[in-house]
């Protein structure tokens, strides 16, 4: 004859259940939100596919950048305006 030994968990044990279910629960939320978080992907992927020597120099190159993109604007203006060429 066959004996049903099925365990019944005591509290402690139920206790110690609960708390790594709700660590997975949590661990699982923190995956959600990261796939989720459109911008911080957005900004990992732009840093991944940066060039180290752009990262490393990256104020003196938007500030380069930028002084050729102002420099282009006022010479199509003053052309535009017939004052030169």
């Amino acid at each position: 004859m066959t004996r049903d030994t099925h365990h019944t968990p005591g509290p402690d044990e139920l206790r110690l259940q609960a708390a790594r279910k709700r660590q997975e629960l949590g661990e699982t939320i923190d995956q959600l939100m990261a796939k989720t978080d459109v911008k911080a992907r957005a900004a990992h992927l732009v840093h991944d596919k940066t060039p180290e020597p752009v990262r490393e120099h990256s104020r003196p190159l938007l500030a380069a950048v930028a002084a050729v993109v102002v420099a282009g604007v006022v010479l199509w203006q003053l052309r535009r305006s017939g004052k030169w060429g």
